[in-house]
């Protein structure tokens, strides 16, 4: 009898659990519909009025998210056409959710500004981490705040648990204030609640960059590849002789070689700076007219397929490469850094080195390829240069000279020049002027 009671009593408290379990997942519920209403309630722009406080006032309160507002007009008819125009811009972008933006933002990078299809398609991709269920005119500047902070503090791979880099999470940002900015535009919001809003954190800049000797064994080992016919290896060479992209270097044709393989030019690439025409290095010429002899005018030159590859293709020569010469590994930018760096250890200008790399800056290529002591160097050997050649040249003492004739002796001197027979009056009166042999 008692076996049979304490069976029963198992039996009731497991149902027990089974009811209260299924009391709260129903509670749960409830309590997110009616969240779900009260925020499209708070979220949807409701006006009221206009009220008349006095012969000359009509007011109108104005609800949305949350926030209620009062306006005043002097006359009736004005508060009803504001109303109307306000309600109308409502209804246009209301049911708009971020989800339904993003294609649109999409359409509009392609169409609009330009950009490649891969690259537009990345950008919204970079958008995932906004609630896409969400209105886009219902983040107040708070949630984009907190939104974002969410976003930046959550780890980048679930296997790994690593935090999101700085770098990540800044263009995540910058991809949100450029939504709404255009969203703005196209009358779908009102205001852009991550326009104020700084970025969290401080992106790393720079890459690994190999040491000058270790550089010259990988041009070395690059050099052999390239002789025994490695395009791959001609084109890491040209990242490093011309501080290329990979993706400039992938896009090349056979045309983009001119002027008898002096000449490489990139029509296009990443931002307008990059259209750029640039001088061959000697040493590569021979190595470009051969592969270029064997390929169409409009086939590429450093890849196997008719397609540019991807990203990975030139990453896992590059590093093939490094490991064949024996030196540190590193990625392809790292090479149009260290082109940026040895260029100002050269005694190449600050400008010459940015236009090189088609950026329309030098604070860009301080920033992200030159390393610091290359750049602190170049100044300093200018510094250097300045004080060494404090002698005027010959050609400054000329031009001081000239500048203290008379109108008379200039005319004078512009004759002689114009016309070398001169008398011996003439040359005994030109005696007081240095005499210069023509360069």
């Amino acid at each position: 009898m008692k076996s049979t009671i304490d069976q029963v009593t198992r039996q009731a408290k497991a149902q027990r659990k089974v009811l209260h379990r299924e009391f709260t997942e129903t509670r749960a519920e409830v309590a997110k519909v009616k969240s779900q209403r009260s925020r499209r309630k708070q979220e949807a722009l409701i006006i009221r009025g206009p009220y008349q406080d006095r012969p000359d006032k009509f007011r109108l309160k104005i609800a949305e998210n949350g926030e209620t507002k009062s306006v005043c007009f002097k006359t009736r008819k004005e508060a009803e056409q504001v109303k109307k125009s306000l309600l109308a811009k409502s209804r246009k972008y209301q049911g708009v959710t971020i989800a339904n933006a993003i294609p649109r933002f999409h359409t509009y990078l392609l169409e609009s500004r330009g950009i490649l299809p891969h690259s537009a398609a990345w950008c919204a991709h970079q958008l995932a981490w906004l609630p896409g269920n969400r209105l886009l005119s219902s983040i107040s500047e708070p949630e984009a705040e907190r939104l974002y902070r969410n976003a930046a503090n959550g780890p980048s791979n679930k296997r790994t648990g690593k935090p999101v880099a700085a770098a990540t999470h800044h263009g995540w940002l910058l991809l949100a204030k450029r939504l709404y900015a255009w969203a703005r535009t196209q009358g779908l919001c009102s205001e852009n609640p991550f326009a104020a809003m700084r970025p969290m954190g401080r992106q790393r800049v720079g890459k690994l960059q190999l040491r000058i000797d270790e550089a010259r064994r990988f041009e070395s080992k690059a050099m052999e590849l390239a002789h025994s016919g490695s395009a791959p290896a001609l084109g890491a060479l040209l990242m490093l002789y011309l501080g290329l992209r990979q993706g400039e270097v992938s896009a090349r044709v056979a045309r983009d070689i001119d002027d008898d393989g002096r000449v490489l030019w990139v029509p296009s690439g990443k931002t307008k700076n990059a259209r750029r025409r640039l001088k061959v290095p000697e040493k590569l010429r021979p190595l470009l007219l051969s592969l270029v002899q064997s390929q169409g005018p409009d086939r590429l030159l450093f890849c196997p397929t008719d397609r540019p590859p991807s990203s990975q293709y030139f990453w896992g020569w590059v590093r093939r490469i490094c490991v064949m010469a024996g030196v540190p590994k590193v990625c392809p930018h790292s090479l149009r850094g260290l082109h940026a760096t040895l260029a100002l250890e050269g005694g190449a200008t600050s400008d010459s080195v940015a236009r090189a790399l088609g950026h329309g800056s030098f604070e860009l290529t301080a920033r992200h390829y030159a390393t610091e002591d290359s750049v602190s160097n170049s100044s300093n050997d200018r510094f250097s240069q300045t004080l060494s050649n404090h002698e005027p040249s010959t050609g400054d003492k000329l031009v001081s000279i000239l500048k203290s004739l008379s109108t008379k002796e200039l005319a004078e001197v512009l004759s002689k020049a114009t016309n070398p027979s001169t008398t011996s009056d003439d040359k005994h009166h030109d005696s007081k002027f240095p005499s210069h042999s023509p360069q």
